[in-house]
């Protein structure tokens, strides 16, 4: 947990300096000089001299020629006529995934999404020269073939080359054949995709790190292994950590339908993230004072919580915070921990409207939550002081969680 020296430490005080001392030896093993950083690169020319902008653009891959008949394609719904046989299929793969990757397999891994971001991101500049680089860490246990791969190639075609330095795919253990060799020969042609596992089961917390731990981008990107980025999702992010270090950023993230696979983003101002006395996260409209703040629709906006599972953030700041509680059991609760943590560590959490990610929110979740609560417990006892007697109260089960703890 974090370092950051703000607040009173509670008997989690071994957990908080084992995660400290493991962020900064990762970081001391893996840093490079800010000259080496300076001269990584050079700027693409034109026959003029002039630097070519769409070159520094370029993704890791271009896509494939669009086919605007194909199932799924631009983000549309799809709808099969199905056989009783292959609906029963169908069903099959639900209750496995709790995602329909009946659907999932027969769309596109490199399909296009239409675009849904307010028109005004277009006019936005950037130095890509200047701009930090960033490594892709998704972690994953036991995903569908379809919709790991399909995030895998959106990160590769919609990122420029120039940005990317890396996406670190992270087992968390998994049983199923398709991960096995499969997965590994598949990757073994993608440039830039590494592929790590974990020896025991982690949970998405120490998952993570350890793709943290071998990245060599100066900004961590985290995305979940069942997302679609928007062109345009990265560069917004990267210019906001370069103009402001401690700034731990979120694109807005646009809902992509479990079950026909439609991508359902839309223009409109983004949503903050908050919680409620159980710890509960939530969404809510943009409050006056925070519109009154934005000199335009295309500046941030300041969220007090983030929904966790997509961010950047400034490598060096992440290793500051003391990264994540790894005292978070799979997952549930980390995301209010580490954005208490933010806020209370001299950072600031931010949503970017021109950054858009869809997300694929499954039928409900594929794997037991069971530690959620003692996850919300040390959060709560770590950060909210006085206050977490206000979420006792709500929560009389977690009072007897933290006796166990």
């Amino acid at each position: 947990m974090a370092m950051c020296g703000r607040r009173n430490r509670s008997k989690f005080i071994l957990s908080i300096l084992g995660a400290f001392v493991l962020g900064y030896l990762v970081f001391y093993r893996n840093s490079q000089s800010d000259v080496a950083q300076a001269s990584r690169r050079e700027a693409p020319v034109d026959l003029h001299g002039n630097e070519n902008v769409e070159l520094l653009k370029k993704p890791v891959y271009e896509k494939p020629a669009l086919d605007v008949n194909a199932l799924g394609e631009l983000g549309r719904a799809v709808k099969l006529d199905l056989t009783e046989e292959e609906r029963r299929k169908e069903e099959e793969s639900i209750k496995k995934h709790q995602i329909n990757t009946y659907v999932s397999d027969r769309i596109s891994l490199h399909r296009r999404l239409p675009e849904r971001w307010n028109p005004l991101c277009r006019d936005l500049k950037y130095d890509y020269r200047s701009l930090p680089t960033t490594s892709v860490v998704i972690a994953f246990y036991n995903e569908a073939w379809s919709t790991l791969l399909r995030t895998v190639h959106s990160v590769l075609e919609t990122s420029p080359d120039l940005l990317l330095n890396e996406i670190i795919l992270v087992d968390d253990y998994s049983d199923r054949d398709h991960l096995k060799e499969p997965l590994e020969n598949y990757i073994a042609n993608l440039k830039k995709v590494r592929l790590i596992r974990a020896r025991k089961r982690e949970g998405l917390v120490r998952a993570r790190l350890l793709g943290a731990s071998i990245a060599t981008g100066d900004v961590l990107t985290f995305l979940d292994c069942h997302c679609e980025c928007h062109e345009g999702w990265l560069e917004p992010l990267l210019q906001r950590i370069k103009d402001e270090p401690s700034a731990v950023v979120c694109p807005v993230i646009d809902v992509i339908d479990w079950n026909t696979f439609q991508f359902l983003g839309n223009p409109g101002e983004p949503q903050i993230g908050g919680f409620d006395w159980r710890l509960v996260f939530t969404w809510h409209t943009i409050p006056e004072h925070e519109q009154k703040r934005r000199s335009s629709a295309t500046d941030v906006v300041r969220s007090p919580t983030m929904a966790g599972g997509l961010f950047a953030v400034n490598k060096k700041y992440f290793l500051y915070l003391g990264t994540y509680d790894t005292g978070m059991e799979v997952w549930g609760g980390e995301n209010l921990e580490f954005s208490f943590r933010i806020w209370q560590c001299g950072g600031s959490l931010e949503i970017h409207p021109c950054s858009h990610v869809g997300h694929v929110f499954p039928k409900k979740a594929p794997y037991s939550r069971s530690k959620a609560l003692a996850n919300s417990v040390r959060a709560a006892e770590v950060w909210m002081d006085e206050y977490k007697e206000v979420y006792y109260h709500r929560s009389p089960h977690a009072r007897l969680v933290r006796l166990l703890l």
